[in-house]
């Protein structure tokens, strides 16, 4: 009878889980690819490859996704046990809660190691494919606004002209005029060459060569004529999702993270992003932990919305919890350690409380708070 019960647990956990991760992950796509269409009206990206960014960005999409649609799985089919008084009958054959939870021990192993590959591996990899897709984009949009005889802006809302394409080469231009918008006042740079050139960050730049710039009003006291020999203009960097030097910390390797944890300037970020990696798939289990007593339903369904509320405003707490210790570690304004752990033993406490009330079937919380009871 306990193998009959835990295979019918298993199945409707399954199915439970597969249709969460479409819903959830189809409501996150669309979020993002919202922003996605955003940048294609603006004229910042072509509507060929908004899909290819939006499978990119699927397996970082997964970090949150199945951590949720777990907990809510194990919440649903619980349920639906009280709801269909099936648990009555299963507590009254001699099983508590703590046999039910055993069947879900495979599941919870198979969920925090597919995380643990997501989070650890497979979602940074992504992420670089779409930083360097991105950057590629944005390399050909800044390029393109080159055009001979035309006024453009680019990055930064500089006014770039360039008067011809120098012969035997694409990227050498002649005539070139810069208003770099100073705000003490005007800011021009001219040269007789420029040409594109590629950073070792991986943006493009328009180097002048041979130039003058002018700073301030002609005339006036503090205007000054400087002369060049080079001067690089930014057309296209790495910039979102940056920080700390430029680097994008959610899309580093896991050899990178640890290395970087060795440098000073580093150590900071590093563990933090290191600390918020390996809090998702150890969550796992507290998430089947916690679902179970919130589950519970009374007679004629009592309790049941109270419990997915309460679910759904722990969950909000922690994730707003993580967010804010990460800032804080990245900043030095909290230690590293616990550091992110700290929600996993708070919430730890709080999912085992719980269960141990549900386990002598009392109700999830104390009875002087009125809000569950059995």
């Amino acid at each position: 009878m306990v193998s009959r019960i835990h295979g019918r647990i298993l199945h409707d956990l399954l199915r439970t889980f597969v249709l969460g991760c479409l819903v959830v992950l189809g409501i996150l796509a669309i979020g993002q690819l919202s922003q996605l269409l955003s940048q294609v009206a603006s004229g910042r990206l072509p509507l060929g490859v908004t899909l290819q960014l939006l499978g990119l960005a699927t397996p970082t999409l997964l970090v949150t996704v199945l951590p949720l649609a777990f907990f809510f799985s194990v919440y649903l089919v619980f349920s639906n046990l009280y709801r269909s008084n099936e648990m009555i009958a299963i507590r009254s054959a001699g099983l508590s809660l703590l046999d039910l939870l055993r069947a879900l021990l495979l599941p919870i192993l198979a969920i925090a190691i597919l995380e643990a590959l997501l989070s650890l591996s497979w979602s940074p990899a992504a992420q670089r494919q779409l930083q360097a897709e991105s950057l590629r984009l944005a390399n050909a949009a800044a390029q393109a606004l080159i055009q001979p005889g035309s006024f453009a802006r680019i990055a930064g809302g500089r006014i770039l002209y360039v008067g011809e394409s120098a012969p035997g080469s694409e990227h050498r231009y002649r005539e070139i005029f810069v208003d770099l918008g100073g705000k003490g006042g005007p800011d021009i740079a001219t040269a007789a060459y420029g040409e594109i050139r590629k950073d070792s960050d991986g943006g493009i730049a328009l180097v002048l060569i041979q130039g003058h710039r002018y700073l301030g009003q002609p005339g006036t006291a503090g205007f000054k004529i400087l002369s060049f020999a080079h001067y690089r203009i930014a057309l296209a960097a790495p910039g979102q999702g940056a920080s700390s030097g430029g680097i994008h910390w959610a899309a580093l390797s896991l050899p990178q993270l640890l290395q970087a944890l060795h440098e000073p300037q580093q150590a900071r970020h590093a563990l933090s992003e290191l600390e918020w990696r390996l809090i998702w798939p150890l969550l796992i289990p507290i998430l089947a932990l916690l679902a179970i007593p919130l589950a519970f339903g009374g007679p004629r369904g009592a309790g049941r919305a109270t419990g997915a509320l309460l679910g759904i405003l722990t969950l909000l707490a922690a994730n707003n919890l993580l967010v804010f210790l990460k800032e804080g570690i990245a900043q030095g304004r909290i230690g590293g350690f616990p550091g992110l752990f700290w929600v996993l033993l708070l919430l730890g406490a709080l999912a085992g409380y719980a269960f141990w009330r549900r386990q002598g079937d009392r109700p999830v919380l104390p009875a002087w708070l009125g809000l569950l009871r059995p």
